[in-house]
């Protein structure tokens, strides 16, 4: 194919001409669209304007070009000067050409006639060959060259006169190109990185109206775009279908479980048809684009088409819905009403957006609002059922399920659904939630059983020492329970220490884990004479010259405990520790004292990442909790604090009495190794 470079020809010698607007120009801009798949929509809904039935999109990205060949009717020198090279031409305006395509019938998608601006958006130059009845033309628009041209303006001209661009004639015209049309963009501005697979799922995506059904084949590289190239239809779980059922099909050799189909009409009358579907996981809706290192395209959307295209990329970007089954949806609307020839244009002038408050459209989000209504308690029904039926699937579930109340088999149901719905990246997380939810229903039954103590009577002794037992059994569960976390949060604590980070994270958690410093504390309602104290007497530079980290003040187990967070590698002296803990304990208690609370007990932990040495003779004090005792204080070492909380938890572990009947429940659940067949 000959496609050699021509010499740029004045305005008396080229034939060609493009007109606009100098407004325009301004209010659309040259970078109507961002990515390139939009830009190739256009490119594309012309071609099907054309009446072509084949286009191929063939793509060179180390030669930075992109090649757009149709078969359709072409353009003579008219139809270039004064339809395709005139923006702002209005097809559906035009008296001499219908809104339906002459050979298939079509209903034409272009309607504002500034979709060729698109090209610009990502490429710096654009060559056009065209040929209609034997009558051929090409020339090349060079987005430098026009922004020169409409900028030729002169100070006081109306700014709505018409501007001229003069494009450049190009005499070697393609051999093998006898029909149709032929855009090559080249110098791209935009880098095609994206894989062939992906661009063809996104073009896909974009259109509706691909493959024999509609005598209209794109290809990628030669390879063809079907409705599968979508991708997403094998992720159905659960599918709603307006109109035509055909969607059904696309799912059937996937895992769709349940289908329904909802009456497609509007208020009004207008017709809807399309489909809604929600996925098994949230982590379904987000792939990753190949060629594109760590780039995601988000599925969660339910997209709008009007004519076959796409009008919309997510309607539920106009609904404050923040339901959980928002983030399973995924659809396809097509809503032709909204794009009537006789009706107002209602796209804005990107093409990816409707005007808000037009009737029809709000219609739509009537219609689409009731029917994602109805999906909710629909999907939250199956999500039920179907958490139940996982859950049981853990044998020791199931039985624990069948000994329950019908009354309480229908809440763990729900329950059980609510987990369902849950996003999780581990089964063995949701599992876990299983687990707990077991708990958090014999904590239910744990509640009931002391009212039925308070109305026990005293003569039934075996019914009152039934009701103990179980309490006993929950409470022992719970604490065990309890013992079980904290040890993992020792486990990752000490993880940090071998990092070196251990005082961070220690100076953040704290004073919600005060656990970590005395296994019988936990953590009550705070005060503010903590916040009042730091801020009325230390400076940042008496913390520095202290080597404090942090202060903490928190309230436990009856009384106030300051801690001192020093620096790791800070080295206190044991008198400088003994003047700090005379200091905050006599502040607080003056502050207690000012409120009428003096007889609250302080209680001072100082946390140093070395022992406290003497102060003449620089060596460690062996014994340091011995002076400070006096000022109800002591000191902790960063090593020794996972430790002694450690020893303490595992010894709990160790000498617990047997487990009871909830203890190894939970237990065998864990286990996870009894399913039903």
């Amino acid at each position: 194919m000959s496609q050699t470079e021509s010499k740029p020809k004045t305005e008396e010698e080229t034939p060609y001409e493009m007109s606009l607007s100098l407004n325009v120009l301004n209010h659309l801009g040259l970078n109507l669209y961002s990515n390139v798949p939009a830009v190739l929509s256009e490119a594309v809904a012309n071609a099907w304007d054309a009446d072509a039935e084949n286009v191929d999109v063939s793509i060179y990205p180390e030669e930075e070009r992109i090649e757009i060949v149709d078969d359709g009717h072409g353009m003579d020198l008219y139809d270039v000067n004064n339809r395709y090279l005139r923006v702002g031409y209005r097809r559906r305006e035009d008296e001499d050409r219908p809104n339906r395509t002459p050979e298939h019938n079509r209903p034409v998608m272009g309607r504002k006639g500034i979709g060729k601006l698109s090209l610009f958006s990502i490429a710096e130059t654009v060559e056009v060959y065209t040929t209609k009845d034997g009558e051929q033309h090409a020339f090349r628009m060079i987005v430098d060259e026009i922004k020169e041209a409409i900028g030729e303006e002169e100070p006081g001209n109306d700014a709505m006169q018409p501007q001229s661009y003069v494009p450049t004639q190009i005499d070697d015209f393609p051999d093998d190109h006898n029909q149709g049309t032929k855009i090559v963009l080249k110098n791209l501005k935009k880098r095609v990185h994206t894989a062939e697979s992906a661009l063809r799922k996104r073009l896909a995506r974009r259109f509706s109206i691909l493959g024999s059904e509609y005598d209209f084949t794109v290809r990628v590289n030669g390879e063809p775009i079907d409705i599968t190239d979508r991708d997403y239809f094998h992720k159905i779980q659960f599918l709603w279908t307006f109109g035509d059922d055909r969607y059904v099909d696309y799912c059937r050799d996937a895992k769709l479980e349940e289908h329904e189909h909802r009456s497609s009409t509007t208020e009004s009358g207008y017709e809807v048809e399309g489909w809604i579907g929600t996925v098994e996981k949230p982590r379904d809706l987000v792939e990753d684009i190949p060629g594109t290192g760590s780039e995601t395209d988000d599925l969660n959307k339910i997209s709008l088409m009007v004519r076959g295209k796409m009008a919309k990329a997510d309607l539920m970007e106009d609904f404050n819905d923040s339901r959980m089954v928002t983030k399973y949806l995924v659809g396809e609307i097509h809503a032709d009403f909204l794009d009537y020839d006789d009706e107002e244009d209602i796209a804005t002038s990107n093409r990816e957006d409707m005007v808000k408050d037009d009737p029809r459209y709000q219609e739509l989000l009537e219609f689409i609002r009731g029917e994602l209504n109805h999906i909710a308690n629909r999907w939250g029904h199956l999500r039920n059922e179907q958490g139940s039926e996982e859950a049981r699937q853990i044998g020791v579930i199931d039985m624990w399920y069948e000994s329950l109340s019908p009354d309480n088999r229908e809440q763990a149901k729900k329950l059980f659904g609510k987990i369902n719905q849950m996003a999780v990246n581990d089964e063995n997380d949701r599992k876990e939630l299983f687990k707990y939810g077991v708990l958090a229903f014999e904590n239910l039954k744990y509640k009931q059983n002391l009212e039925q103590l308070d109305s026990a009577s005293t003569e039934d002794a075996g019914k009152v020492a039934r009701i103990l037992e179980d309490l006993e059994d929950i409470e022992s569960t719970r604490f065990h329970q309890t013992v079980t976390q904290r040890l993992r949060v020792i486990e990752k604590l000490q993880q940090k220490l071998e990092d070196n980070t251990l005082e961070t994270v220690l100076q953040e958690h704290i004073g919600e884990h005060p656990w970590l410093l005395d296994p019988s504390w936990e953590r009550t309602a705070g005060t503010d004479l903590m916040e009042d104290w730091v801020r009325i007497d230390f400076t940042e530079e008496e913390d520095e010259a202290a080597g404090r980290l942090d202060l903490k003040h928190i309230r436990t187990a009856g009384k106030h405990v300051i801690i001192d967070l020093k620096r790791p590698d800070y080295k206190p002296t044991q008198s400088e520790l003994e003047e700090h803990a005379e200091q905050y304990r006599d502040t607080i208690s003056s502050l207690l004292s000012r409120s009428g609370r003096a007889d609250e007990p302080v209680e001072v932990v100082f946390v140093v990442g070395t022992q406290p040495v003497d102060e003449e003779t620089e060596e460690p004090v062996r014994h340091p909790n011995k002076s400070l005792d006096v000022d109800n204080a002591r000191v902790q070492l960063y090593e020794n604090l996972l430790k002694s909380s450690r020893e303490a938890y595992e010894e709990y572990i160790q000498n617990r009495p047997e487990a009871g009947r909830v203890s190894r429940l939970l237990d065998e659940i864990d286990a996870g190794d009894t399913l039903n067949d």
